[in-house]
């Protein structure tokens, strides 16, 4: 059902992916915003006919639900606007921005709520409700929840953390909605004080839903790790061109929609400067093709056939094949001269580990090595923890 009716407001067309998920972006702002306007209104009229201060409470909740709809499709305006002189990298993270926002208007109205909510507990008032006003409330929870599946499917649809929070403020709209109706049944059988227990939790509602997606928000503004299912991905996108031996430090960063990514590739030493152009090319146009990332590649020339090298490639995978702290060894290389005996590799580090154990590591491992060849030097890199 929801597949049909986003294809019949929002057909797919030959529009570019980036302008098809605005698109959809917005038209669920304003579906949002349309049924929140409405929904205020009616829960507004019956809390103001009741004087429940949980029902007030509520219809606020749910005009701040029209004020986030509103952001949501700023947001996605915004995202669309094409790179320019100050933004080289696009508006993508607009998006963080408004999801920010949400958070902090959710936060706010709560913590606005609870000192109206302990008023009331310390002072409760009678409150009657007809019948049909509960009724009313019931829909409007249906309704709520409906909108909510609904912005979570286009949520999916296009990969947004914004229309996920979006989605996950009509649920607590919902669950809070819910709440007001107990508290309206419990008004009829005399039990007043439950009206402001009821607008207490929905404020702690509130607080927690708006820190729960802060918490994501600032994440992506800061910056987070890569998917692992997107970097093995990666990986084998790379070791599938004729001529790449090996890839790590791959760094992927984020935009929004948008994603650039960087890859250490190895490639035999002994290619032409031309051969390793090509080899670079291609998989900087496999990356692009595939994924649809703006890709940069490094490569790393290595001697594969090396024995030495072979040699080291063999204890390490043998001592450190199954070492939870590593993830990779690369661009082993060794200095043979008169003057120079050297032996130079780099690791990744899996993340979560700290500065004192990774330097540990690092001396068991150069330690190790000493043991089968105590006349060379062991210089080992260890990645920054953006790079896996």
């Amino acid at each position: 059902m929801f597949e049909a009716i986003t294809n019949k407001f929002v057909p797919e067309q030959k529009d570019s992916s980036k302008f098809y998920r605005n698109k959809i972006g917005i038209f669920q702002g304003w579906v949002s915003a349309s049924v929140n306007l409405l929904l205020f209104i009616f829960k507004l009229f019956i809390g103001l006919i009741t004087g429940a201060v949980s029902l007030i409470a509520d219809a606020i909740h749910t005009l701040s639900d029209v004020i986030t709809s509103l952001i949501v499709i700023w947001g996605f305006r915004q995202a669309k606007r094409p790179a320019d002189i100050h933004h080289p990298y696009g508006h993508n993270r607009t998006e963080y921005v408004a999801t920010l926002i949400i958070s902090i208007l959710l936060c706010v109205a709560g913590i606005e709520f609870i000192e109206t909510a302990i008023d009331r507990i310390q002072n409760p008032v009678m409150i009657v409700s007809d019948w049909w006003m509960v009724l009313i409330l019931g829909l409007t929870i249906v309704i709520k929840e409906i909108t909510a599946r609904y912005a979570k499917f286009l949520s999916s649809k296009i990969a947004s953390g914004l229309l996920h929070a979006d989605a996950w403020h009509h649920r607590t709209d919902a669950i809070s909605s819910f709440l007001v109706m107990i508290a309206l049944v419990a008004g009829n059988f005399g039990y007043p004080s439950i009206d402001g227990w009821v607008g207490f939790l929905v404020a702690l509602i509130l607080i927690y839903t708006g820190l729960d997606i802060a918490r994501d928000s600032v994440d992506d503004l800061i910056g987070k790790p890569p998917d692992p299912s997107e970097l093995e991905t990666i990986r084998e996108i790379v070791i599938g061109v004729p001529g790449a031996l090996g890839v790590h430090d791959i760094s992927v960063h984020s935009y929004g929609n948008e994603k650039f990514v960087s890859v250490h590739a190895e490639i035999n030493a002994k290619k032409s400067a031309a051969e390793a152009h090509d080899i670079s090319e291609e998989i900087e146009t496999s990356l692009e093709k595939a994924i649809g990332v703006e890709p940069t590649v490094h490569l790393d020339p290595v001697h594969p056939n090396n024995p030495m090298v072979k040699e080291i490639k063999y204890l390490l995978s043998k001592k450190y094949n199954n070492d939870q702290r590593i993830t990779d060894f690369h661009d082993i290389r060794v200095v043979n001269t008169e003057n120079h005996r050297l032996i130079l590799f780099g690791i990744n580090i899996r993340l979560g580990l700290n500065r004192k154990d990774i330097i540990l590591c690092k001396e068991e491992i150069a330690d190790y090595l000493k043991e089968n060849f105590n006349n060379y030097e062991i210089n080992i890199k260890i990645s920054p923890l953006h790079q896996f």
